[in-house]
């Protein structure tokens, strides 16, 4: 049963402020003018009043009896009336009201709830139900409906009722489509999943749910299998095709949660749908595997072809040495005094004494191995993985997403000879192979000429073999080249929106981020600015001193730390002292009973809970996971729980979604302080990742030179007001900056930052490019920003004081050709059709044929060289990303804090767990800042009234992340009687200064 509260049903509250009753129940004046006309007497004109005004603030009509006092008295003192309250009820059963209710409805122009309203309601809510999960979503739905339409709101157990049959009636529609669209080979194929084999302990369907480990031979063999067993099922693909993709997701994420048993308990038709979407996610899953693997595997061996190269240049140093030494040896004898035959004569000596065959040879050795070609030992190093990749190629279709088809007949080409062992060169003819993606230095290798210009009669086998297999890693990456089926490695292009929704939205949104979206009209806009940015900062330049410019390369000077106030220790001593030890089970306890925010969790499946106590689950769960005690650890600390109750509401009841809501949640809230207004005003964020480590067996974890370990990055965007918005967990090896951008599109809270900062990580061109056109500010903190290349709008533009600092132009023909390609690319990810990191990833240095990302980068050019002449022209934005980037530091130690249980280490071997223990850490995090910004408050105003001295500079000074007060450790306890006290946000910190 869903309860009023988890909707958007509007009620009203018991209490009332003053300033609410003045606002929203005041009746205006033309309003009592419309009592006068059809009342008689101040009994019916504040009855009607009273109704009219319930009515605006509701949408629907209550009893007059049910209305605060406060309200009715406010009325009745605004008109000047006296009222007697004990005579109300015999207004809801009068003849007035009934006529009061039709007045009403046609001066507000409201339609009353009907037969025509209810069909209305059904149909919405049978269009919600095809998107949405959970009854109180639904009935959301319809609510914003009706509203729209000027409909008077029915019983809210008439929506209710409503939302949980129309959401019955769809979900069993799926059910019977796809049960009835089955052959009775794949029901079969289906039914033996939950069955378990004598020899077998587990049955098919828990092995299909095991994750990937590390990318070895032995684990590739087996997803490999497990991707053709589930091959085999020969599910039709047009199946699924009329089903929305969100609830494929919701039922393949409901039938992981259910066991072999469990499934077999299910409704006929439930049952084969739910394992229908999940082996339909969990191919594409595994197809993402796969190329997962085939990248690292390729990767692992051209690190392991680097160090050789590294291992060969140490060993043969003592060989450039020599050369070097008879290169002296030879100049010095040329440059010697006498005749040219003399000095002939003196290098004919010194050739005397060497082989010149052999240095020769040393040369020729030295100039192959020389810049940075590792490729003589690339094939040595694959050779050992070359079995498993050709097993997983012949698995996977790949297929280019460019005209150029070159890639793919070169794969075919090195199956067809893959089982050639003896064959050391492949005949070519007429030009059968497109080599022209073929870099300079594999050329060489390949032909054994350093010549292009004519087509080879042969290519050398293996290294043909090994350079088309880092092709497809390369290609992989950057998107050119797609793996049929795959979520991860599909074609992205199909994800963006169509050119008609293009044309038909992009005028609109040119509007709302301020850019032309005319190629012409933008290039002007765009060469202005950075026109424009490039005169302030030279006129600025000479009362800059910070800034100097040395052999054309700008110098900043280090900033100049700002004076702290000198009570400020004395403060934050005393603020401390006033600040009582609690546990973090009572935190979680006390933020719960103010905000609720464990209402978004409950019953995957959608169904009512039937769990007793679950709040007190719930909050138990978050404390488990947040603080990475585990379930058996849990248990131990608590009382009256086992660890299978705990790993139960995990699994069941609680999903990355959820625990974004009640993220969002405690940050809504925590936005209605006044304190965290003196550190910021909710504009900016910065980004950053910390380390966290796992344990080597999965396929997430790698080794992190920067951090050092195994381990994946927890990257987290955090608010100038220092509560955390967004986090998720990523791979070692991925840029972070390709994430920075998600935050922006999938923030549902009420803080909403458009200026976001990180470090070095977090920027590239094509960020930059992005951000621009989807009205971000990037404003990062960059390591070697000097090494950087300074744009000029044009080459005729010219400067008195930082000419020498440019050192390029840019091409605006790039940009303005492809501008309705990359404005498509932002429209889509405003649309929410693909995330910005998704596009990100295809957008990188490895995207050679594609020119969107050649053109993204330009603009990148124009708005990175714009961003660095502001920062080394205004101290200010100095200041502002480097007190940024600090609290993202602070908020990566904070957390880590918190996270002490299993060593610091997340024990989950699956990748989704891995996800929601971030999740669960950022809940937990941000509870303990609300927790603590509360306190503070309430401590400051104390000190305020004390008499001391505090100011807006002090309170901009502080910090929410303290934890000396905070006991982590000993042996927990739910206090079930426990009472939050009552939560303030209007505490005028510096009214009494």
């Amino acid at each position: 049963m869903t309860n009023i509260t988890e909707t958007a049903y509007p009620k009203i509250r018991s209490y009332i402020t003053d300033d609410e009753l003045y606002r929203v129940y005041t009746p205006s004046d033309e309003e009592v003018i419309l009592a006068q006309a059809n009342t008689k007497g101040d009994l019916s004109k504040i009855c009607f009043l009273v109704t009219l005004k319930c009515f605006q603030r509701l949408g629907y009509f209550i009893s007059i009896t049910d209305v605060p006092k406060s309200i009715i008295e406010h009325i009745t003192i605004h008109c000047n009336a006296i009222f007697n309250n004990s005579i109300l009820k015999n207004y809801d059963k009068s003849s007035s009201k009934k006529r009061h209710l039709v007045i009403i409805r046609d001066y507000l122009k409201i339609i009353a709830y009907g037969e025509e309203t209810r069909i209305i309601v059904i149909n919405v809510a049978t269009q919600a139900a095809k998107t949405k999960d959970n009854d109180a979503d639904i009935t959301n739905i319809v609510i914003e409906e009706l509203v729209r339409q000027r409909y008077e709101l029915p019983a809210f157990s008439t929506l209710e009722r409503i939302a949980k049959s129309t959401r019955h009636s769809v979900y069993n529609s799926y059910y019977k489509y796809i049960y009835e669209n089955l052959s009775v080979e794949t029901i079969e194929s289906i039914n033996n999943l939950f069955n378990i084999e004598s020899n077998n302990t587990y049955s098919p369907w828990s092995l299909l749910k095991e994750e990937p480990g590390t990318p070895s031979h032995k684990n590739l063999k087996e997803i490999i299998l497990h991707y053709h067993m589930l091959k085999a099922f020969k599910i039709n693909e047009t199946i699924l095709s009329s089903i929305p993709n969100i609830k494929i997701k919701h039922f393949a994420e409901e039938a992981k949660t259910l066991n072999a048993s469990q499934m077999k308990k299910l409704e006929t038709y439930k049952r084969y749908t739910l394992a229908v979407c999940f082996l339909k996610q969990n191919i594409a899953s595994m197809l993402d595997d796969l190329g997962e693997m085939f990248i690292k595997l390729v990767k692992s061996s051209q690190n392991k072809a680097k160090e050789k190269l590294d291992e060969y240049k140490l060993a043969n140093s003592k060989v450039a040495d020599d050369l070097i030494s008879t290169l002296k040896n030879f100049l010095t004898a040329y440059k010697s005094p006498g005749t040219s035959e003399e000095r002939l004569c003196a290098i004919g000596t010194i050739l005397e004494d060497n082989n010149i065959g052999e240095i020769i040879e040393k040369c020729d050795n030295h100039n192959a191995h020389s810049g940075n070609n590792y490729y003589h030992f690339s094939w040595k190093c694959l050779k050992g993985n070359r079995s498993i990749l050709f097993k997983l190629l012949d698995s996977i279709e790949l297929y280019s997403t460019t005209q150029n088809k070159s890639i793919e007949v070169a794969i075919e080409t090195i199956k067809k000879y893959r089982r050639s062992n003896k064959l050391e060169y492949i005949e070519l003819h007429e030009e059968q192979l497109d080599l022209s993606w073929v870099n300079d230095q594999w050329w060489k290798l390949l032909t054994g000429y350093t010549n292009r210009k004519d087509y080879p009669e042969k290519i050398e086998r293996r290294n043909f073999e090994t350079c088309v297999l880092y092709q497809i890693m390369c290609e992989l990456k950057s998107g050119d080249l797609c793996i049929k089926d795959s979520d991860v490695y599909s074609d992205y292009r199909e994800q963006l929106i169509s050119w008609e929704e293009y044309h038909a939205n992009i005028s609109l949104f040119g509007e709302q981020v301020n850019i032309p979206v005319e190629g012409k009209s933008f290039v002007e806009f765009a060469k202005n600015k950075l026109e424009q940015t490039s005169l302030n900062a030279d006129k600025a330049f000479p009362d800059n001193e910070y800034l100097r410019i040395e052999k054309d390369v700008p110098i900043l000077s280090r900033l100049k730390k700002k004076k702290q106030p000198e009570n400020l220790r004395l403060i934050e001593s005393l603020l401390a002292e006033k600040l009582q030890p609690v546990n973090i089970l009572d935190i979680l306890s006390d933020t719960e009973q103010w905000l609720n925010w464990t209402k978004p969790f409950g019953p995957i499946s959608g169904f009512d809970s039937k769990l007793e106590n679950p709040i007190e689950r719930y909050i138990i769960t978050s404390f488990c996971y947040g603080c990475n005690l585990g379930p058996t650890q849990t248990s131990r600390s608590l009382e009256d729980l086992n660890r299978k109750q705990v790993a139960w509401i995990n699994q069941k009841h609680i999903t990355e979604e959820k625990l974004d809501k009640a993220i969002n949640r405690v940050i809504n809230a925590y936005n209605c302080f006044s304190l965290p207004k003196y550190w910021g005003t909710g504009e900016r964020a910065s980004a950053d990742g910390t380390k966290w480590d796992l344990y080597e067996k999965n396929l997430i974890s790698e080794y992190h030179i920067r951090y050092g370990g195994y381990g994946g990055i927890g990257y987290y965007h955090v608010s100038d007001l220092y509560i955390a918005l967004f986090s998720s967990f990523i791979p070692c090896g991925v840029w972070e900056g390709v994430y920075i951008l998600d935050e922006n599109i999938k923030n549902e809270s009420d803080i909403q930052p458009d200026t976001y900062h990180a470090d070095t990580q977090g920027q590239n061109t094509t960020i930059f490019g992005l951000s621009s056109l989807l009205g971000i500010k990037l404003m990062p903190r960059i390591r070697n920003w000097k090494d950087l290349t300074f744009f000029k709008a044009d080459k005729t533009c010219t400067y008195e004081h930082i000419e020498s600092i440019f050192s390029d132009e840019i091409d605006w023909k790039l940009i303005e050709t492809y501008l309705p390609d990359m404005l498509r690319v932002a429209l889509s990810i405003k649309m929410g059709k693909i995330t910005p990191s998704t596009i990100l990833k295809r957008l990188s240095n490895y995207s050679k044929k594609n020119k969107l990302y050649q053109a993204f980068k330009e603009l990148g050019r124009v708005e990175r060289t714009c961003f660095l002449l502001q920062y080394i022209s205004d101290i200010n934005i100095r200041r502002t990303i480097q007190e940024s980037t600090n609290k993202s530091e602070a908020f990566n130690g904070f957390i880590k804090w918190l996270f002490f249980g299993g060593e610091g280490v997340i024990g989950e071997n699956n990748r989704a767990e891995q996800r929601k223990v971030i999740k669960y850490n950022h809940l937990v995090a941000n509870c303990v800042i609300f927790y603590n910004v509360y306190n503070m408050s309430m401590a400051i105003e104390k000190l305020i009234k004390e008499g001391h001295k505090i100011d807006s500079t002090m309170l901009s000074l502080l910090s929410p992340y303290i934890n000396q007060h905070i006991n982590r450790f000993g042996r927990y306890s739910l206090d079930k009687e426990r009472a939050a006290p009552e939560l303030n946000f209007n505490i005028d910190l510096l009214k009494e200064a």
